[in-house]
């Protein structure tokens, strides 16, 4: 049932902890007050840094962590950080190895049922989240919560170091470390160390010789996909060069 805002009164004298559009009831005031507003649609905390709004001021200062980086939440047994107290809560359940949900069709086991419905959908196929801008469909809100971005702009992680803005928490994450000089990736050969992951990869093809990229026209191979582009060219260039050459001869002979 739809409702109109402006003809939704709350009248905290007046009630019983019950509200008078869907019978729910509450055990206080406040509660039925922060409830009403899902009828009303009001969403009075606004973020001062995306715009974003929200009906509870508690899910409103969780959202203030994103952009702050907050996580006051430890888990005690790992160190890991959190957010909230619920994403806490979730979490402990990885080191428990509870997984109460089981996926019927390849018997599959999760500890949390959002990952157990998002799960279901790799069975079922359903993207059911639709993007405004272009239609491409998604299968989880997160996914496409990241992929709006791309059209927006919007760059709500930012650096409180210095400043700088950026669409996802990874890449925030990963910029922080040239803050600290942190490089958690080490070459177990010669101990070298790196800030990402895939250039400790990249890395190690000097050790191994490895040369994944090999140029179907002569048959010579590159460690380096930037390298193997670039090489590409070159017979692009004699390809182009041979053409001209041919359609010379061809205007010459007419």
């Amino acid at each position: 049932m739809s409702c109109d805002a402006e003809k939704i009164e709350f009248n905290e004298e007046e009630t019983d902890g019950t509200c008078h559009q869907c019978r729910k009831r509450f055990t206080s005031k406040r509660s039925l007050k922060e409830h009403m507003r899902i009828h009303t649609g009001e969403k009075p905390f606004t973020c001062p840094q995306c715009g974003k709004s929200f009906s509870r001021k508690g899910v409103f200062m969780i959202h203030i962590r994103i952009h702050t980086g907050e996580k006051p939440f430890v888990c005690q047994q790992c160190g890991k950080t959190f957010t909230s107290r619920g994403t806490l809560n979730t979490h402990l359940k990885v080191h428990s190895n509870e997984k109460p949900f089981k996926c019927p069709q390849c018997e599959k086991h999760f500890g949390r049922k959002d990952h157990f419905s998002r799960h279901m959908r790799v069975h079922t196929g359903d993207n059911p989240f639709s993007c405004p801008h272009c239609g491409k469909y998604f299968l989880t809100k997160g996914n496409l919560d990241s992929h709006i971005r791309i059209h927006t702009g919007e760059k709500p992680f930012t650096c409180d170091q210095c400043g700088k803005s950026y669409k996802w928490s990874n890449s925030l994450r990963i910029h922080k470390l040239f803050h600290s000089g942190e490089k958690p990736f080490t070459c177990d050969q010669c101990h070298k160390s790196f800030v990402l992951e895939s250039d400790l990869k990249a890395h190690m093809k000097t050790h191994t010789k490895e040369k994944p990229y090999l140029c179907y026209v002569c048959g010579k191979s590159f460690s380096w996909l930037i390298r193997f582009k670039d090489h590409l060219k070159i017979h692009s260039s004699v390809k182009e060069h041979c053409t001209d050459a041919q359609n010379m001869t061809e205007e010459t002979r007419a």
